[in-house]
């Protein structure tokens, strides 16, 4: 009977139809691990929740498939050797037509894609996104899909003179081949800010643009470059904001980049203790202090948080000005079919979520 009883519960986990974690209806933070380490998210065009999270070597996943208010108890998909984690890296996630996607670099060099065929329970075999190359030794990784099965990555790559500079590849098929690896910006001083996840986002015409810290005669400021090809050339980085920051050190901190359903692109950074939002060519927006920004824009606006010492602050559209949403780091947003947004983020050694009201 005690056998019978452990094979029904592994049945149930791994066919997904048990749901281990509900979102509370008071508008406070839910747990939906009780475990787990700079969690990211996605959601599907079925508008299944998905939620990718590291834990030393490993990585798991969890999802939703009611708008967040019940989740999976998560899955582990791979132990991942050196996987980089902490500090804005860790495993990264993103959905197509058909396919999730996950994107984990390691301290190997290496980054790894994991593909999950969307309504199956199973992983398929691991591809390296940088082929033969071992050269995002930094392990920061970001993802964004662009039509039908496209997944675009981007990274810190040390392949020239053993620098940091901006390397990307695509997929046409939902992370199961990769392009080569192409150049996006080469600093004319050898090397990008080396410790700030670079950012991407694109479209179904095939822009995509990627955001990433620059270092330029002392400057840590964010650039912004933009290709209308689908990844296959970019233009030059330009510049955002119009204040700039002077730092000897690395802030570890990249920021967000999203883009609205007219074309429309935002992104929020750090500069010294503030946060701000940008759009290209704009003047930037002080929304206040703190780090490790978030961004989403729907039809009613913006969304934004951010991490202000122990706090997880939220600006909506509702509101006048910022609110404590809860207490822990590394916040993330995503968009839900309904206009709903849903922030996850790590609070205490466990991955936490909330619908922001």
């Amino acid at each position: 009977m005690r056998y019978s009883i452990i094979l029904i519960s592994i049945l149930l986990f791994t066919t997904g139809l048990y749901s281990g974690f509900k979102l509370k209806v008071d508008n406070s933070p839910a747990t939906i691990s009780t475990f787990g380490k700079q969690p990211g998210i996605a959601v599907d065009k079925a508008n299944t929740i998905r939620v990718v999270f590291g834990q030393d070597k490993e990585i798991f996943y969890t999802y939703s498939k009611d708008e967040g208010k019940t989740f999976a108890i998560p899955q582990r998909i791979v132990n991942q050797d050196k996987l980089a984690l902490g500090m804005t890296r860790g495993p990264q996630i993103t959905t197509t037509k058909d396919f999730t996607v996950i994107a984990a670099a390691a301290h190997t060099g290496k980054i790894m894609a994991y593909r999950l065929k969307n309504g199956d329970t199973k992983w398929r075999e691991p591809v390296s996104i940088l082929k033969g190359d071992t050269t995002a030794k930094e392990g920061f990784v970001a993802l964004a899909p662009g039509k039908e099965n496209t997944v675009y990555a981007v990274w810190l790559d040390m392949r020239l003179n053993k620098k940091n500079n901006i390397f990307s590849a695509t997929s046409p098929d939902g992370g199961k081949t990769w392009s080569k690896s192409t150049l996006v910006y080469k600093s004319p001083e050898g090397s990008v800010c080396p410790c700030c996840r670079p950012s991407i986002t694109a479209d179904q015409k095939g822009n995509v643009y990627i955001m990433f810290r620059n270092e330029l005669s002392g400057n840590r400021d964010m650039y912004l470059a933009h290709s209308k090809d689908g990844g296959k050339s970019f233009s030059s980085a330009q510049k955002l904001g119009k204040g700039t920051w002077t730092l000897k050190g690395c802030p570890m901190d990249g920021g967000s980049i999203a883009m609205d359903a007219a074309g429309k692109v935002g992104t929020t950074w750090r500069r010294e203790n503030n946060i701000y939002y940008a759009e290209p060519g704009a003047i930037e927006q002080k929304l206040g202090e703190g780090r490790a920004s978030s961004l989403a824009k729907t039809t009613k606006g913006n969304y934004l948080v951010w991490q202000q010492g122990d706090n997880i602050m939220a600006l909506t559209p509702n509101q006048l000005g910022s609110q404590i949403i809860g207490t822990g780091i590394y916040p993330r947003l995503t968009a839900l079919a309904n206009q709903k947004i849903l922030s996850v983020w790590e609070s205490k050694g466990k991955i936490v979520a909330m619908i922001l009201p």
